[in-house]
């Protein structure tokens, strides 16, 4: 009987167990967790805490108990991994003792990241990345105790933060470091576009605006003082500037790292036997070619099934990471397929707009870059699936069905031409 080890527990992880159990029916599988929860999903919480589902729906496996019992699992809650040494394929617990395995997977995904900033340490100060965060967040709001809301980062987090506060009519304002909103993601263009119709529903915005401190206000209350001296008030301050990856005990492990795991489409690390998955590793940007790590909840999934069947001796390769973000909130929808940052001022640009549709692209005589898209929340996996076609077979065009239902979607044939497709009559 072979027994494998996962490390860590969110989606990946659950994943990876699955995968390994319809395989192998025997197979001892051990859980090691820093919590006692069972997998949810970090982008759920803030519809939790607006209201829009229950607390048992962050959990769409299962409860930690349920999950255990259905894979039958070794779940060893609040008892993280203190090291890893991958030649002897061990863990290492924090009372020093080590547990050795036929095969490992590290899923221990990412947290929420607090700079070492004066005054994040206040009480109104908090991030939102766990599900006890959300918890916390929703007893105030529903406590009304909060009465303005600051909330630094436009992150895709950070935006879900803000519509919460809107929902309970708290005030709020939105800055960013950076130049625009959703900077790593959006054309300056788009940003603007998604700027301005956030502000026409009362959320106040200001970009390149860098943290210095944070002070509590003699009357009570908070102010976030910027480095160029602006100064923000309010008596609660949502921290969200993004996550960082949680490989600090693979620290002189020797599995080769960049911030996080890197892997190869099995998910393989350089070490054999070990394997990574989700929001902790590196996988190939198929856009690049290059490791990138891409922390969105179906890729976590999608790399806890190939790390899982490949532990379990099936060969099976994950080749669909590519950069996606989507935003939803405030009845507004913006995605971005591709890499804005790959874009030059050769290449060649298109523009649309209708009642409906926002579309911004770039591609270049070789393929797609990127494309920005406001309002089309019903089509986004199909230009997702044709952005990866194009990628894969940038000869191969568009085929007679996605054609047809992009325009039943009511996109114009001239979006559909610059995709690589011609309409159909």
């Amino acid at each position: 009987m072979k027994r494998f080890a996962i490390i860590g527990s969110g989606c990946a992880a659950y994943h990876a167990a699955k995968a390994i159990r319809e395989r192998d029916k025997e197979a001892q599988i051990h859980i090691y967790s820093d919590n006692d929860l069972g997998p949810y999903n970090p982008m759920l919480t803030t519809y939790f805490v607006k209201g829009a589902i229950p607390y048992g729906a962050l959990f769409p496996f299962g409860s930690r108990e349920e999950i255990q019992s259905r894979l039958d699992l070794c779940w060893h809650p609040n008892c993280p991994a203190a090291g890893l040494d991958p030649e002897q394929k061990a863990i290492r617990l924090g009372d020093g003792t080590e547990e050795a395995f036929d095969g490992i997977v590290i899923a221990t995904g990412a947290s929420a990241v607090m700079p070492p900033i004066p005054g994040l340490d206040l009480p109104g100060v908090f991030k939102m990345r766990t599900a006890q965060d959300a918890v916390e967040l929703k007893e105030r709001l529903e406590s009304g105790t909060i009465k303005s809301a600051l909330v630094i980062g436009a992150s895709w987090v950070g935006i879900k933060v803000v519509e919460d506060m809107v929902e309970h009519q708290v005030p709020c304002t939105l800055v960013d470091g950076a130049k625009w909103m959703f900077f790593v993601a959006a054309f300056e263009e788009t940003a603007r576009r998604a700027q301005k119709d956030l502000e026409a529903k009362g959320v106040q915005v200001a970009c390149e605006q860098m943290l210095d401190h944070i002070e509590a206000l003699p009357g009570g209350g908070l102010c976030a003082v910027m480095q160029n001296g602006r100064r923000f008030e309010a008596d609660t301050v949502a921290v969200c500037i993004g996550v960082r990856m949680n490989v600090g005990f693979l620290r002189d492990s020797g599995i080769a790292m960049n911030r996080g795991v890197l892997v190869d489409a099995h998910m393989r690390t350089n070490y054999e036997g070990i394997y990574a998955a989700g929001d902790c590793c590196e996988a190939i940007d198929i856009q690049s070619g290059a490791p990138r790590n891409i922390g969105v909840w179906a890729n976590a999934g999608r790399q806890g099934d190939v790390a899982g069947a490949n532990l379990a001796g099936v060969p099976m390769e994950f080749d669909a990471n590519i950069l996606a973000n989507l935003a939803h909130y405030l009845d507004y929808d913006f995605i971005s397929i591709g890499d804005v940052s790959a874009c030059k001022e050769t290449d060649q640009v298109y523009g649309y707009e209708d009642e409906r549709y926002y579309i911004r692209a770039v591609r270049s005589p070789e393929a797609i870059k990127c494309i920005n898209m406001i309002g089309s929340a019903d089509s986004n996996g199909i230009v997702r699936n044709i952005f990866i076609k194009s990628i894969k077979e940038p000869k191969a065009g568009l085929d007679v069905p996605a054609v047809c239902q992009l325009q039943r979607n009511g996109f114009p044939d001239s979006f559909i031409e610059f995709l690589g497709g011609i309409s159909v009559d």
